[in-house]
């Protein structure tokens, strides 16, 4: 798969992330709390598609940046029918709900080993990916916090 294709997958993912947790804000806009913390979230999340979409028009104009790598898209896929799945469904979520599916996708092996296959084909595309993999760390931190304070208990880390 060319880097470009790879580049636009992760970038699809960060943009559906973006507005499941946009749409949280909304859902939870009486809870001005909870609201705020998926807000920040959703816009953390246009700014890594933003970053992913600079990376891609780079590797467009130069073809020394352009290359094939073998990466498999099946975690990247399931994490965007995870995200369609939440919004189609029906009724409200609850905070306590939402708190646990964010944790789970932020948690997610899938843009951690994209990126890991991403970084390792590509030094420079690697120094892009490890700013965003540390805002996902802080989205993991920020919604453990929250739950904390909230007594909302949450699904241990898988182990490695």
């Amino acid at each position: 798969m060319n880097i470009d294709a790879a580049l636009r997958k992760l970038g699809d993912l960060e943009r559906s992330l973006a507005d499941l947790y946009l749409w949280y804000s909304e859902v939870f806009s009486s809870d001005p709390e909870a609201a705020f913390a998926f807000f920040k979230m959703a816009s953390e999340e246009k700014g890594h598609a933003s970053l992913v979409e600079y990376q891609r028009r780079m590797v467009q104009k130069t073809s020394a940046h352009s290359f094939d790598l073998d990466i498999d898209l099946g975690s990247i896929e399931a994490a965007l029918e995870k995200v369609k799945v939440l919004r189609a469904s029906p009724g409200i979520p609850t905070v306590d709900d939402a708190l646990r599916e964010t944790l789970l996708m932020e948690r997610s092996a899938a843009e951690s080993h994209y990126r890991n296959a991403l970084k390792s084909a590509n030094p420079e595309i690697g120094r892009l990916l490890d700013a965003l993999g540390g805002e996902d760390r802080l989205h993991v931190t920020r919604v453990s916090e929250l739950a904390r304070r909230r007594g909302i208990t949450l699904p241990e880390p898988a182990a490695a």
